[in-house]
C-alpha cells in the first residue's frame, strides 16, 4: 500500500498484544464492523480478559444491564438529551449498536467469560454542554480524506475509502486469524493518522478524548485489560498517560429502540460503515455459516430483493436483467482480485444492466438501491430500560391508529375524517405529534383549518412513519406531559405564553391559528381558557382582517357536526358571533381606510360576503351586514374603489338596483378632471367583489361599455393602462365570458375578441397608440388627412 512501511505486522502485533506485559491488548476496529465484530469474538474466546474498556461516554455504563437484557433487539442506541439553556428543544445525541457492531458483540459476549465492561470515553454530559445542536459522536472524515487513502485508493484501482476498507477487511469475514486482522487494521489506521491533516484532527474533541480514554486505562491497570476503541485512536492510546478522567455534569439518557435508516451514515449519523442492512444480512449470513459467508449467495439475495421492491413501484426488472446485474458485480469483483462482490461491484452492475439514461440525482433505481441497502429494520428496547411514559403512550396512540411502529419506512395512509370516529382520532393523534415536531406524520393533503384552504374535502392524506428521531423528540418532550395530548396542550400553552410577553396579547391571527391547532389535535378541553382570552380581544379589536378571519375559519367548526367541533369546548358560536358584530360595528370606518390598504380590506368585505352566502349564513344576521354597507355607499368620503366593491356586493345580493350601479360606473368613468386610476376604480373595485354582473345583467355591461366608448382618443389612451390593470383581475374563464357577452352587445361574431393574443406589452401598446395618435394630429394639422389608412 505503501512503499516504505510505517510498520511490519510484527511490530503491529507486538504492539496491540505486548504491551505493559501483554495485560493490555488493544482491538482497533471501524464502528459496524461485521470483521471487526467477527474477530473481536475470537479474541475474547482466546484471551478471555478482565475488564473490557469500550469506547463510549463513560457517564453512559448505567445502560449495561439493559443492553444485555434477553428482549433487547438492536439496532437500539443511548439517547442523551443535553442542558436545555433557554431553547425550546435541546440537543439529542445518539450512540447507537447495531447487531454487529464491535461494542455490541463485547458487552454480550462479556457475560459468556466473565468480564467487566466499562465505558471510557469523555462524558456526554461535558459533550453536550452549550450545544443548540448536538453532532455525532465519532467523524469518519480522514477514512476518506487522508492522503494515505487516496494514494492507496489510486494504486489498487479503487473508487474511494468505503471501497478500499470493504476490499481490504470485510472480505476476511468469518476467518479465525484475529491477531493478523487487528494487526492489519493497525497499521491502516496508523498510516490513516500519520496522513490525516492536523488541523483536522485538532478541530473537534478527539485528543480531548484520547486523553480520557488513557486515563481509565491507567486506572485499570493491574487487570487484564482488552481495550476496544476505534482504530484511528488506538495509536494515541498505547502510550501511558497521566490523565485523570473528567467530572461531568448529569445528563438525561435513555436507551432507545434504534433503526437501521437511522445508522446509516447519510441519515444523521457519521460513525461508522454506510448501508447498515448490507452488512446485517452478511453478518447473519457468517453466523449461518460459523465462517465465511457465500458471497455470491449474498449478491442474489440481495438482488431479488432489489428487484421485488421496484416492482412494488411499478418499476419492473426483468429476469434477464436482474441475471446481467448479478453476473456483472461478479466479474467486476474478479477483475479486482476479490472473491467477494462488494457494494461498488453490486452498484456498477445494476447501472450496467438497469439504468438507460444519464446517471445522476433523482435516477431512480440507485436512488432505490441506495434505500434497499441501508435497511429499515427497527430494534427493540427492553422493558426494563425504562423510558418517559409520553413514549409508551405514543407507540401505543399509533399502533390504535394502525401505523406499522416494526420498520423504519413511511407509508401513506388516508382518513375519512368526517364519517369514520376512528379516523378522526387518529388525524388528532397525527396533529398532537406535529405539535411535538416529533416528525412522525406529515399531512400530503386535505382540509387545512389554519390557513382555511380546501376545508370542504372529506378526506386528509398522510405520509407516517415511526423512528429513533421520533422517540428522540418524545423524550424531550417528556418534560410536558406524561401523554401525547397533555404535551401537546402544554406546548400550546408554551406558545400562547409567548405571544404575551413578545407583546402579542392581542394579535387575532397568532392566537386564532394557536385555537385552530389545538382544535385539530382534539384539545378542545384544554382551550377554553384560550377561547376566552380570543374573544376578549376581539370586542375590542379594530383589526378589520383579523376579525373576518376568525369568522371565516370558525363558521366550519362551531355547532355540532362541523369538522372540528368538539363538545368539550365551548360557545364556539359566541366567538364567531361577537366577530361579526365587531366586523359590522367597523364597516361605517371603513371609508377612512388609506388608498394602499383598500384591495385587503375590499377583499375582506368580499369574504363576510361569502360566508353569509354559503351553507353557515343562518347562524348570522346578514340583514345587518347590508344595512351597513349601504350607510357605507352613501358617505361622503366612499372612495371610488370601495363605493364600486360595495355596490357589487349590495347589487348581487339584491338589495340595490343594478340601474344605481350602472349610473354610479359611468358617471366615474366618465368623470372630468380625476386622473385616469381614479375614473376606473369604481370598476376595478366592481371586478373585486361582483365581477359576474358585467355579464348577468346587460344595464351595467351596457353602462361599462357606453362610457368607455365616448371617450376620447386622448381620454382613452390615458385610461388604458388602468383599464388593463383592472381586467387582470379576471381569470381566464372569466374574461371569455365578458368577451363572447361584449361581442354580443357590439354586434361582432362571438370568440372574435378572444381569439388573438398580443405579444406586445402594456407599456409598449400604450406608446403604439400614443404614437398614432400624435402622428394623426400632425397630418390633419398638414392637411394630409387623405393619407391615413382606413
Amino acid at each position: 500500500m505503501v512503499d516504505t512501511p510505517l510498520i511490519t505486522r510484527a511490530e503491529a502485533e507486538a504492539a496491540l498484544f505486548d504491551t505493559r506485559g501483554g495485560n493490555c491488548l488493544f482491538a482497533p476496529i471501524r464502528h459496524h464492523s461485521p470483521a471487526c465484530a467477527w474477530m473481536l469474538r475470537a479474541m475474547l474466546d482466546d484471551c478471555r480478559p478482565e475488564v473490557i474498556l469500550i469506547e463510549a461516554p463513560c457517564d453512559l455504563a448505567c445502560h449495561l444491564p439493559h443492553l444485555t437484557a434477553p428482549d433487547t433487539i438492536p439496532p437500539v442506541a443511548i439517547a442523551t438529551l443535553g442542558a436545555r439553556n433557554g431553547q425550546e428543544a435541546r440537543a439529542v445525541r445518539y450512540f447507537p449498536f447495531s447487531e454487529h457492531s464491535p461494542e455490541f458483540v463485547a458487552i454480550t459476549h462479556a457475560k459468556q467469560i466473565g468480564a467487566e465492561i466499562r465505558f471510557i470515553d469523555l462524558p456526554a454530559g461535558t459533550r453536550l454542554e452549550g450545544e443548540a445542536e448536538a453532532p455525532v459522536f465519532q467523524s469518519e472524515a480522514p477514512f476518506d480524506s487522508a492522503t494515505f487513502i487516496r494514494a492507496t485508493c489510486t494504486k489498487l484501482g479503487l473508487r474511494d475509502g468505503a471501497e478500499l476498507w470493504d476490499h481490504l477487511f470485510e472480505t476476511r469475514l468469518g476467518q479465525r486469524d484475529w491477531r493478523g486482522f487487528f494487526a492489519d487494521v493497525y497499521a491502516y489506521c496508523l498510516a490513516l493518522r500519520k496522513t490525516t491533516a492536523p488541523e483536522l484532527i485538532n478541530s473537534d474533541d478527539t485528543l480531548p478524548r484520547e486523553a480520557e480514554m488513557r486515563a481509565h486505562i491507567a486506572l485499570a491497570e493491574g487487570k487484564r485489560i482488552l481495550v476496544l476503541t476505534g482504530g484511528f485512536h488506538t495509536p494515541a492510546l498505547i502510550e501511558k498517560g497521566e490523565e485523570t478522567p473528567c467530572k461531568a455534569p448529569e445528563v438525561e439518557s435513555y436507551l432507545i429502540s434504534y433503526g437501521e435508516e437511522a445508522l446509516d451514515a447519510l441519515s444523521g449519523y457519521s460513525a461508522g460503515l454506510r448501508y447498515p442492512g448490507w452488512y446485517a444480512g452478511l453478518w447473519q449470513a457468517a453466523c449461518a455459516a460459523g465462517g465465511p459467508p457465500d458471497w455470491s449467495a449474498h449478491a442474489l439475495e440481495v438482488g431479488t430483493g432489489f428487484a421485488g421492491l421496484m416492482a412494488r413501484e411499478k418499476r419492473r426488472v426483468a429476469l434477464p436483467q436482474l441475471v446481467e446485474m448479478l453476473a456483472m458485480a461478479e466479474g467486476l469483483a474478479h477483475l479486482k482480485g476479490r472473491h467477494a462482490v462488494l457494494l461498488p461491484d453490486l452498484f456498477d452492475g445494476m447501472r450496467s444492466a438497469l439504468v438507460k439514461t444519464a446517471f445522476g440525482p433523482g435516477e431512480p433505481f440507485s436512488e432505490r438501491l441506495h434505500h434497499y441497502l441501508r435497511g429499515t429494520k427497527l430494534g427493540q428496547a427492553p422493558k426494563s430500560a425504562g423510558q418517559p411514559p409520553i413514549v409508551a403512550d405514543a407507540r401505543a396512540r399509533a399502533e390504535g391508529a394502525r401505523v406499522n411502529i416494526s420498520d423504519s419506512v413511511k407509508r401513506t395512509k388516508k382518513l375519512d375524517i368526517r364519517r369514520k370516529a376512528a379516523h378522526s382520532r387518529a388525524s388528532r393523534f397525527f396533529h398532537q405529534m406535529g405539535l411535538l415536531n416529533a416528525g412522525f406524520a406529515d399531512l400530503k393533503t386535505g382540509p387545512d383549518f389554519v390557513t382555511g384552504n380546501r376545508i370542504d374535502l372529506l378526506f386528509e392524506e398522510w405520509v407516517v412513519g415511526w423512528s429513533p428521531f421520533v422517540e428522540g423528540a418524545l423524550i424531550d418532550a417528556a418534560r410536558l406531559g406524561a401523554t401525547v395530548p397533555e404535551a401537546a396542550a402544554n406546548h400550546l400553552a408554551e406558545r400562547r405564553a409567548a405571544l404575551y410577553e413578545a407583546g402579542r396579547g392581542n394579535d387575532l391571527r397568532a392566537h386564532l391559528a394557536l385555537l385552530l391547532l389545538g382544535l385539530s389535535a382534539g384539545l378542545g378541553s384544554e382551550l377554553v381558557g384560550l377561547r376566552a382570552e380570543l374573544q376578549e380581544a376581539v370586542t375590542v379589536s379594530a383589526d378589520f382582517d383579523g376579525l373576518v378571519q376568525i369568522l371565516f375559519k370558525l363558521q366550519a367548526v362551531s355547532i355540532p357536526g362541523d369538522p372540528l367541533f368538539d363538545q368539550e369546548m365551548p360557545d364556539l358560536s359566541g366567538l364567531l358571533g361577537a366577530a361579526f358584530e365587531r366586523i359590522v360595528y367597523l364597516v361605517d370606518d371603513l371609508s377612512q381606510t388609506p388608498e394602499e390598504a383598500l384591495p385587503a380590506r375590499i377583499k375582506a368585505l368580499e369574504t363576510v360576503a361569502s360566508v353569509l352566502r354559503g351553507p353557515h349564513a343562518q347562524r348570522l344576521d346578514g340583514d345587518r351586514f347590508s344595512n351597513a354597507l349601504a350607510q357605507l355607499l352613501e358617505q361622503q368620503g366612499c372612495r371610488a374603489m370601495l363605493a364600486g366593491a360595495v355596490a357589487g356586493l349590495l347589487v348581487r345580493a339584491g338589495l340595490r338596483a343594478p340601474e344605481v350601479l350602472a349610473t354610479r360606473l359611468q358617471g366615474a368613468l366618465l368623470g372630468i378632471g380625476g386622473a385616469a386610476e381614479e375614473r376606473v376604480a369604481v370598476l376595478r373595485g366592481l371586478l373585486m367583489t361582483a365581477p359576474m354582473l358585467l355579464w348577468q345583467n346587460q344595464r351595467v355591461l351596457e353602462a361599462a361599455n357606453a362610457a368607455i366608448t365616448s371617450l376620447d382618443e386622448e381620454a382613452f389612451i390615458a385610461a388604458l393602462p388602468a383599464l388593463r390593470h383592472c381586467l387582470t383581475q379576471l381569470n381566464p374563464h372569466e374574461t371569455d365570458r365578458l368577451a363572447e357577452e361584449l361581442a354580443t352587445l357590439l354586434g361582432v361574431q362571438p370568440g372574435s375578441m378572444t381569439g388573438a393574443t398580443s405579444r406586445f406589452s402594456e407599456a409598449e401598446t400604450t406608446r403604439a397608440l400614443m404614437i398614432d395618435s400624435a402622428m394623426g394630429a400632425l397630418l390633419e394639422a398638414d392637411g394630409l388627412t387623405h393619407w391615413q389608412c382606413n
